[in-house]
């Protein structure tokens, strides 16, 4: 427990009623938060990352939404005792609506307004430098798609996981998850949730347990649906973390966790039987997520992949040029983020996109930052010739010389 308990609120009713003989009920037994606390632990912890219902009291459930949800747990004095319970953690609440790590704090009304918002205009900008890329925080980059709330009874478009942890995934090795999880919660520092959502990451996707749900090169294990609610779980512990102590000095393992929801969104469109509910809102919504604290971890196609499937194709192609320049020393996968960027580019936009992405390579090799390997280099060669025959299909011949020459020169830089 965080919050310490400050007071014990009682709920008293009194009955009666009118008439000359009329006589008072008895009262009804004041509710009883430490019961409350008890009953938490024993009946709803297992849904509520954190432990301790803290979400309830930040989100500010009232006592009825409380009541009617423990009812499926508990009887209905424990569920008022639950209730007293939340009522004395003294944690200052927010709208249950609010929508958590949303730039801007409400979703912008599509794809133009997003580029009129971040350029000021819907045009890729062609004084744009790497460093003015560089520059704009992710973090408060608002788009067009609606990131989660934290509770939403009728969707999954929500933070909140439907069911508890598989006994799976927390027995795995071990029961590595489940004590990794109790270290946490007595001692929640930055490296105890690390290691918490390193240990569930594990178990639920490595091939020797037998029990993982994300076993994606296994088509015949793979359970989609419940791979999605498992790492909501985890999203949620991340989240509420970040909701008590701030976002500093946290690992991006951490943040990756949400990347995961968002592909397991996507990788579950393979299966029509288990594909995941708004199955394209989910990828996008979390990927983003994942993506907006660290663009340089993951490949752009993915992430943007999910914003062209919603028909978001700026987006999409913000993301592929905001990891190219994020991308650190030598990495291999600045060449695909120019071809995923030539390939998600409106068509108006996708010469200053190309040739932008072009001359960020060239400023790279200029300085020595290139692949490594002889495979790698080869492979960047591809992405190259890649991007310019997409480019090609998508703009006037009067353009392309200049493309051309562009990705001849960084060819020529590659195979020096």
């Amino acid at each position: 427990m965080h919050y310490k308990v400050l007071a014990i609120l009682g709920v008293v009713a009194f009955l009666g009623c009118e008439g000359q003989n009329s006589v008072s009920a008895p009262d009804i037994p004041r509710a009883d938060a430490s019961a409350g606390h008890e009953a938490f632990t024993a009946e709803c912890a297992s849904c509520h990352a954190a432990g301790d219902g803290f979400d309830l009291a930040l989100f500010n459930f009232s006592d009825t939404t409380i009541i009617r949800r423990a009812l499926g747990h508990v009887d209905s004095s424990t569920s008022q005792n639950i209730v007293a319970y939340i009522r004395t953690l003294g944690v200052p609440p927010v709208a249950e609506e609010t929508r958590i790590f949303q730039p801007g704090g409400e979703p912008l009304a599509g794809d133009v307004e997003f580029a009129v918002s971040l350029f000021g205009r819907d045009a890729w900008p062609e004084e744009l430098s790497t460093a003015d890329l560089l520059a704009i925080d992710t973090r408060e980059m608002r788009i067009a798609v609606p990131l989660p709330i934290w509770s939403d009874e009728g969707s999954n478009l929500d933070w909140m996981p439907d069911a508890p942890l598989p006994e799976a995934i927390l027995q795995y090795s071990g029961r590595m998850a489940e004590a990794a999880i109790a270290g946490y919660r007595f001692a929640p520092t930055n490296e105890n949730l690390r290691r918490a959502v390193l240990a569930l990451r594990s178990a639920d996707r490595v091939s020797a347990n037998p029990g993982a749900l994300c076993t994606f090169e296994e088509p015949n294990r793979v359970r989609f649906v419940e791979c999605f609610e498992v790492r909501r779980w985890t999203s949620t512990l991340v989240a509420q973390h970040m909701l008590r102590y701030g976002t500093q000095a946290l690992s991006p393992d951490v943040h990756d966790v949400w990347w995961d929801v968002g592909n397991a969104a996507r990788k579950s469109r393979t299966d029509p039987t288990q594909t995941v509910e708004n199955v394209n809102q989910n990828w996008a919504s979390w990927m983003f997520l994942g993506w907006s604290f660290d663009p340089s971890r993951h490949p752009s196609v993915y992430t943007g992949g999910g914003f062209q499937q919603l028909g978001l194709p700026r987006h999409a192609t913000v993301v592929a040029v905001r990891s190219q320049v994020a991308r650190p020393r030598n990495s291999p996968m600045v060449y695909d983020d120019l071809a995923q960027a030539a390939r998600f580019a409106p068509n108006e936009w996708t010469r200053a996109v190309t040739k932008f992405a072009l001359e960020h390579l060239l400023e790279r090799l200029a300085t020595g930052d290139r692949p490594m390997r002889p495979e790698q280099i080869t492979e960047a060669i591809a992405d190259v010739n890649r991007a310019i025959l997409t480019a090609n299909r998508k703009i006037p011949v009067a353009d392309r010389a200049e493309l051309q020459v562009l990705a001849g020169q960084v060819i020529a830089a590659l195979t020096e």
